[in-house]
């Protein structure tokens, strides 16, 4: 039975500078009127000065429940913690799928708010996790460090694209067109107009002061160039505009390179800060291909794992589980993924899986048993399917992993049927 039925509770709809608390009673009565509070000290004194006035009276004490919004309720989620009040933070997808049950298709504040607190004095309603601060903030700057990465990833890909009008071929003289040598060139010279109008003895500088080569080397890049340069002149393109293009978006670059080093740093401080998280993160990194910030990131989006009794129910979580669609004598055979959950942790699980197919250089695979199951799954199943199926192998085994708190160890099938037997034997025996 649900235990919030017997008190007060408090549904609070939260936006960017103001909210709205209804208050229901034991049985589900609402209490008083609607309050209207800024989310500023202010505010949070009026509602606790109302939660104050219902303790006094009734000798119960409210217990606060919220929507996760952002960043938004962190402010009201610490200031009632801190005054000795319980809070909850209700995932969004619970009170959308209870405000469903209503046939009145009424949106606002006040019904949100009501919403919410009748959500909590449901029969169905439970508490099953913890809102945990440190794993919010880290979350977030997880969220932050995938989403500068992704930018950045998106201006190279322009520069790519640009350098193919301004600097033709450039690229095949140097296999890293956003190493340090290659944008301190584009930077000075951004098309080959500018390259043929520079002498050679400052490009030759600007090489070798930039990168410890000899000078023989940067002789050799800029004959490269030139020559590059020279066939690129026969285009006879207006590229004073691109040119310029081309300098803005190296300084973008360069702003994100020193942002996401700046993050990626703060993320690694912060977590190693966490006794049982750093614990989880070396954990996680004993599994191939498993690196610090993807650990780090997917541990942020699971919060605590002791909230999931099964792998199942992680693999819901994440929203990696697969929808089903069935009327009577129909059965759907185009289902899709639910997608419910965090974009990131998909997005990690996905690469994730694609590294432990892949075959490293020297010819050895990432993962001799996950490569050995994709490539069966491969001879019946699409791709897309079987990369799926590894992202649900690897669910599984992280998911072992911090339930166990035993580092990965790589088994083959045959040894894993073998365990299991001697297992069940003993029960028996």
């Amino acid at each position: 039975m649900n235990n919030f039925i017997n008190n007060f509770v408090v549904g609070v709809d939260l936006s960017s500078k103001s909210s709205v608390i209804t208050i229901l009673m034991p049985g589900g009565e609402i209490y008083g009127k609607k309050l209207n509070i800024t989310n500023d000290l202010k505010g949070f004194t009026k509602l606790l000065t109302t939660l104050k006035e219902i303790e006094k009276q009734f000798s119960k004490r409210p217990e606060i429940f919220m929507e996760s919004t952002g960043l938004y309720h962190i402010p009201l989620y610490n200031y009632f913690s801190k005054n000795h009040y319980k809070c909850y933070v209700i995932n969004p997808i619970h009170t959308k799928n209870f405000a469903k049950q209503s046939i009145r298709k009424v949106k606002n504040d006040k019904v949100d708010s009501l919403r919410i607190a009748q959500l909590a004095q449901s029969p169905m309603f439970s508490t099953e996790s913890v809102f945990d601060e440190k794993t919010f903030l880290l979350k977030k700057l997880c969220r932050e460090y995938d989403s500068l990465v992704s930018n950045s990833a998106q201006y190279k890909k322009k520069v790519i694209s640009l350098l193919n009008l301004v600097f033709p071929k450039f690229n095949e003289v140097f296999g890293d067109i956003f190493g340090s040598v290659s944008l301190a060139i584009l930077f000075k010279y951004p098309t080959y107009v500018d390259f043929l109008s520079a002498s050679k003895l400052d490009v030759i500088t600007l090489i070798t002061s930039t990168v410890h080569h000899s000078t023989e080397w940067a002789d050799k890049r800029y004959n490269l160039l030139f020559n590059i340069a020279k066939e690129a002149e026969l285009l006879k393109l207006d590229l004073d505009y691109l040119g310029t293009e081309v300098v803005c978006f190296i300084n973008l670059l360069n702003s994100f390179k020193s942002a996401i080093n700046k993050l990626k740093e703060k993320i690694l401080e912060f977590s190693s800060n966490i006794p049982e998280f750093k614990e989880n993160v070396e954990l996680l990194c004993s599994h191939p291909e498993v690196g610090q910030i993807s650990s780090i990131s997917l541990l942020a989006e699971i919060g605590d794992i002791k909230n999931f009794s099964s792998a199942k129910k992680l693999v819901a979580f994440l929203g990696v589980d697969t929808s089903v669609s069935q009327s009577g004598d129909f059965t759907s055979t185009h289902n899709k993924l639910t997608k419910r959950g965090s974009n990131l942790a998909r997005k990690i699980l996905y690469n994730l899986s694609i590294a432990s197919i892949k075959t490293l250089r020297n010819g050895v695979p990432a993962n001799s048993v996950l490569l050995a199951y994709y490539k069966k799954l491969t001879t019946s199943k699409p791709k897309k399917i079987a990369i799926c199926a590894i992202m649900h192998k690897l669910i599984n085994h992280f998911f072992a992993i911090l339930r166990d708190k035993k580092a990965f160890e790589l088994r083959l099938p045959e040894t894993h049927k073998k365990l299991y037997l001697e297992r069940h034997l003993q029960i028996v025996i």
